[in-house]
């Protein structure tokens, strides 16, 4: 899925932190107001302010559909606040990570111990390193196979949702 970069222009207000804050309020009211009946609306908290700051608004309904409203702002651009809109599962999520960890933690320890397939590489530390790179790939590919298997019946109402998310963060 395809994520298009919106620009929010802050309101000149002097502090920083306070117009950051405001604006990620107000969009999380915005979903709440719109989304609050049936879907569930999460916030990470506000992160130090310093020459990055980066932001989430989770929008879910159950496990397999949801979307999510990352913010990230730049010191080298201070009146710019970047949003995107995506897509976002706690299935998703959770086979992502749980594949890769998993892998790459099996790949590592093939390649410690100079185990088959994985025996060719060389030395200990640099061949555990190099392994659990290539299980974190390797589960990475497999958790992208599963998820696009698992949650095709959901990939139409998170395109919708997506959508819906998009339009109001626009406005």
């Amino acid at each position: 899925m395809e994520t298009d970069k919106i620009t929010y222009k802050l309101e000149n207000t002097g502090d920083r932190e306070t117009s950051l804050k405001k604006a990620a309020t107000d969009i999380r009211s915005q979903l709440q107001s719109r989304f609050g009946s049936e879907y569930t609306i999460t916030a990470d908290e506000f992160g130090v302010f310093d020459k990055d700051w980066s932001h989430e608004i989770k929008v879910r309904k159950g496990n397999k559909v949801g979307a999510e409203v990352g913010f990230k702002w730049e010191q080298a651009q201070p009146d710019v606040l970047v949003m995107e809109v995506d897509e976002s599962s706690k299935m998703g999520s959770q086979l992502t990570y749980g594949i890769s960890i998993v892998l790459g933690a099996v790949g590592a320890y093939m390649a410690y111990n100079d185990m088959a397939p994985l025996e060719f590489l060389p030395g200990k530390k640099i061949a555990g390193g190099l392994g659990g790179l290539i299980g974190v790939i390797l589960g990475l590919i497999i958790a992208s196979v599963l998820k696009s298997i698992l949650l095709k019946n959901e990939k139409e109402q998170n395109a919708q949702l997506v959508n819906e998310v998009r339009q109001i963060v626009t406005r």
